[in-house]
């Protein structure tokens, strides 16, 4: 007689009706999905996305403009050669400043990385090169087509050429990728001397020379380790720990 009255029970427990998953409690209506808040939400966070990920580019628009600064502070009245080393050094802050934000963002990308690498030949490469041949010219004003203005003119397109040639290779050689090592000395340390040094002594002997040696170690075929041999990492020793994090 037992055994009716289970299969009698079991049956009217399986024949409650559950709730749908969702439901308010005290309701038997199922939860509908709020569409519109989903959709208001993802394009939120799409919003958000784009726009973290164009703050490193942003600061990079910081070094192009003391490029222009540079190139055009002779023709905007009120921008003395003292503004213009503020402004290379701001560009130099801003060019650090990129890439730090990009690793710390986790939003790198090789478009950031040819758009960073276009800047420094702006703020760094031709910017400085053209400071220095007006500041020079003004200050060899009156001597007319000598020696000093060809060998100036000279100086000055050598710079621009070297480091426009020195970001080229740095484009098609590296790819985007970040070797332990600079091919040469990197524009942003070449022109840390030729801006201030074309504001405090436009007419010395030596400015130019100067130029040409910074232009040929720019372009020379010689590794330059990172951080100028404060620390030096070899590649051997970064393969040994990446394989090392592998196994």
């Amino acid at each position: 007689d037992s055994a009716p009255s289970e299969s009698m029970s079991s049956s009217r427990v399986n024949s409650v009706p559950r709730k749908p998953v969702g439901a308010k409690p005290g309701s038997d209506k199922p939860a509908v999905p709020n569409i519109k808040r989903d959709s208001s939400s993802r394009e939120m966070m799409l919003e958000r996305s784009v726009i973290v990920r164009n703050i490193p580019n942003a600061i990079t628009c910081v070094t192009v403009g003391c490029g222009f600064l540079l190139m055009a502070s002779t023709s905007i009245p009120g921008i003395s050669p003292q503004v213009c080393v503020f402004a290379t050094f701001l560009g130099l802050a801003a060019d650090i400043l990129d890439g730090q934000a990009a690793r710390w963002l986790r939003v790198k990308s090789k478009f950031g990385a040819t758009f960073d690498q276009l800047a420094d030949l702006t703020c760094f490469g031709i910017g400085p090169a053209i400071f220095f041949t007006r500041q020079r010219q003004m200050a060899l004003e009156g001597e007319g087509i000598g020696f000093h203005t060809v060998l100036t003119a000279v100086a000055g397109y050598s710079y621009m050429l070297c480091s426009t040639y020195r970001i080229a290779r740095e484009l098609i050689v590296h790819d985007g990728s970040r070797p332990l090592y600079f091919v040469g000395i990197p524009t942003n340390l070449a022109c840390i001397p030729v801006v201030p040094l074309s504001a405090l002594f436009p007419d010395s002997w030596w400015l130019p020379w100067l130029i040409f040696l910074l232009s040929g170690m720019m372009v020379m075929p010689y590794r330059v380790p990172k951080g100028l041999f404060l620390f030096n990492v070899s590649e051997t020793q970064v393969k040994f720990c990446c394989q090392g994090r592998a196994d």
